[in-house]
């Protein structure tokens, strides 16, 4: 990942910290402190997971169950 993306995502994770009920973010501060990193961290790890996750199985660009084109 290069320096832009990760700056990039901790933005969007420091967005979507900020977003949570107080409840949900007190157990992301609690794992954080736990791992002796900053919630943004938890948060970023989170979105990369997810992301990570999302790819499709298929290689990009290549399309799959298309006939004829």
């Amino acid at each position: 990942m290069t320096k832009h993306h990760k700056d990039a995502s901790a933005g969007v994770a420091q967005v979507l910290l900020d977003g949570m009920p107080p409840a949900e973010r007190a157990q992301v501060q609690a794992e954080a402190d736990a791992k002796g990193v900053g919630a943004v961290e938890i948060v970023r790890q989170s979105l990369d997971i997810l992301i990570a996750e999302s790819r499709p199985a298929s290689p990009q660009g290549k399309r799959v169950g298309t006939s004829g084109r």
